[in-house]
């Protein structure tokens, strides 16, 4: 249930929140703590700031009052619930997204669930929305928001499945926001899977999906545009531009992905966002009205461009006065006379900030990591190099800190995804195992995100050969350079990069000491099966990616489980309890089958966590074993 309190004491929020860095060097607690903010908001007259950050060891949302000093904030949560996003709906009112996975009654599936709940900062109260919604008890949703409704002060658009005869269908409800009671304004029928809506309470169209993945645009009861989405989608509507076009991404002429305006009647404008190099990271919304005003994109770090000229003008006044770091604008008032500001870099982690136009002062509202200094920090690099078949791979190198980088002892750190990337960023993770005295790589192999669609699609069906060469051909450099000591190399990941380290250990077996999979992926055929509807637009695209689109002996071919015997080195296998992304399954399967095998492995449970380590005690259970089984097998 929410509950709104004031027990956790912070100070003023013009001041920093937190007291002074500490000074001896980082703990593991100090990389293993939640960030102590994630996000903030500023209501539209800027007089009150919504800080999403963790109380008790879980995310909850405070909210400051600006215009009073040494006040104690409103401290929301829900019970069982992590806070994600939040907006402010008026100046005394703000909308909180909660999620958790859940094992429904009667099921031993891990299932995941979000609630939206709406706070009144002046009457100090907090009301669950979408509560009367006809499947709201028996569904996972109830927290998706798909128009603010910038015109109408008391209610919003949100989505939710419901029964029409004998199928699922998704509608389209007004709540009000000041009772959270809902009212059905558009029924989809059995394909519908978005609505579209302008910001301002006004459906412009929606989109169905066949069962054969043929996606269609429906505008004013018309089908306006169809394609098909199995395996791969060109063509992706994003929102609605601030002048009422369609925003829709799909490739640029240098195979890039990037942002264009849209219309049924006129086709495809101009760019709104392209660059030849790199893909189009995200899309920047008005936090009022959901329009797309810009667009990110990553090089080396996070770039950020603005459509707006006044905005842009903030954008890069902030990034002169954080030189070198990637600056995000997260919030403005609607006089556009305050905004909070976002700073890191590799060896900077996050620090909001508020930046006020009449002065230009910008002061510190937050550190996230408070008790890790940049000088406590590890070098980050570039680490380019040609993987064996010359394709250009990118890849970032973490160098202990105050130590010859010669014949050092090496992690391996694949990124999740595949569909992601590593970028010249502040990773707790990394710089952890950076401060205990490893080298760490991490390469964005074939198959990565951000390089174009081409450098995508070269990783499909090559997840146990060249998308593992591209790795072992980082670690190669890295010996050639004199850097690593070559019988002292662990490969550690998380999801596909859990799949990863198991994939190394066993398909190239003679190249690490050892092997740590967080949540990896051992049964590529369960994982089908279990993780994603057979036949779903999900489904598709990761038959795409294992290449058993083309090959269905690739289920098996590059499963780890099914080659435990080829392993020779010590694996530690993590995974959270309720973890609905990758299900605890698969590291159960990965355990028997190297325990059948006579190998040597250990298993760790992280009780009550998710796949995302949002818990600060799952956190430092993590780093603990991790640092562990590295000592025993590396050395340092």
């Amino acid at each position: 249930m929410p509950s709104m309190g004031s027990a956790w004491r912070a100070a003023p929020v013009m001041a920093v929140l937190l007291a002074g860095q500490a000074s001896a060097a980082p703990s593991l607690e100090d990389f293993a703590n939640l960030p102590q903010v994630e996000a903030a908001k500023l209501s539209p007259d800027g007089n009150q700031l919504a800080v999403t950050r963790p109380y008790n060891g879980r995310m909850k949302v405070a909210f400051y009052d600006l215009t009073k000093t040494g006040q104690d904030p409103q401290v929301v949560g829900m019970d069982g619930g992590i806070a994600g996003a939040v907006d402010w709906k008026s100046n005394d009112t703000a909308i909180i997204i909660f999620h958790a996975n859940i094992v429904p009654k009667g099921s031993h599936e891990v299932m995941a669930s979000n609630r939206a709940i709406s706070v009144n900062t002046t009457k100090r109260t907090a009301t669950l929305m979408m509560w009367n919604a006809p499947y709201f008890k028996a569904n996972y949703g109830g927290g998706n928001i798909v128009d603010l409704d910038a015109d109408d002060p008391d209610h919003v658009y949100m989505e939710e499945i419901d029964r029409k005869d004998v199928n699922y269908v998704l509608d389209l409800y007004s709540v009000q926001v000041s009772n959270g009671a809902a009212t059905l304004i558009q029924r989809g029928d059995a394909d519908t899977i978005e609505f579209y809506t302008d910001g301002y309470g006004h459906v412009t169209g929606r989109l169905n999906q066949d069962w054969d993945l043929t996606d269609h645009v429906i505008v004013g009861g018309n089908d306006v545009r169809t394609w098909r989405v199995k395996g791969q989608s060109d063509f992706s509507i994003m929102g609605m531009t601030s002048g009422g076009q369609f925003a829709v991404e799909r490739p640029s002429a240098t195979g890039t992905s990037a942002l264009y305006s849209w219309t049924p009647a006129g086709g495809f404008g101009a760019a709104l966002f392209e660059n030849p190099y790199y893909d189009v990271d995200d899309a920047l919304r008005d936090e009022r009205t959901g329009r797309i005003i810009g667009a990110t994109y990553v090089d080396d770090a996070e770039r950020t461009q603005y459509f707006d000229p006044e905005m842009q003008h903030v954008q890069e006044a902030m990034e002169k006065a954080f030189p070198g770091q990637s600056v995000t604008i997260l919030s403005s008032d609607a006089a556009k006379d305050k905004f909070v500001i976002a700073a890191q870099g590799p060896r900077n982690p996050l620090v909001l900030s508020l930046y006020t136009t009449a002065d230009h002062h910008v002061n510190v509202i937050q550190e996230a990591y408070p008790g890790i200094k940049a000088s406590d920090l590890a070098e980050v690099k570039p680490y380019p190099y040609k993987a064996r078949d010359g394709l250009d791979i990118h890849a970032y190198l973490t160098l202990p800190k105050g130590r010859d980088p010669r014949n050092l002892p090496v992690v391996i750190f694949p990124h999740g995804g595949p569909e992601a990337r590593d970028q010249m960023a502040f990773d707790w993770w990394a710089q952890f195992m950076a401060s205990r005295g490893y080298a760490v790589l991490q390469p964005n192999f074939r198959g990565s995100a951000g390089y174009g669609w081409d450098f995508t699609m070269r990783g499909d069906g090559e997840w146990e050969r060249n998308v593992q060469y591209d790795v072992q051909d980082g670690l190669k450099k890295l010996i050639a350079d004199g850097i690593a000591d070559p019988k002292r190399v662990c490969i550690v990941g998380a999801s596909y990069g859990g799949y990863m380290a198991l994939a190394g250990a066993t398909f190239s077996p003679d190249l690490y000491r050892c092997a740590v999979s967080y949540a990896g992926l051992a049964d590529l055929d369960r994982m089908l099966e279990e993780g994603t509807t057979f036949q779903s637009e999900t489904a598709s695209v990761w038959r795409r990616r294992i290449g058993a689109d083309k090959d269905s002996s690739k289920l098996d071919s590059a499963s780890p489980y099914r080659f435990a015997a080829n392993v020779k080195i010590p694996i530690l296998l993590i995974h959270s309890e309720k973890d609905a992304t990758v299900p605890i399954k698969q590291s159960e399967i990965e355990e028997a089958a190297l325990k059948r095998a006579d190998k040597q492995v250990e298993f760790v449970t992280l009780p009550g966590d998710d796949h995302y380590l949002e818990f600060a005690d799952a956190r430092a259970r993590l780093l603990k074993e991790v640092d562990r089984f590295l000592a025993a097998n590396l050395g340092n």
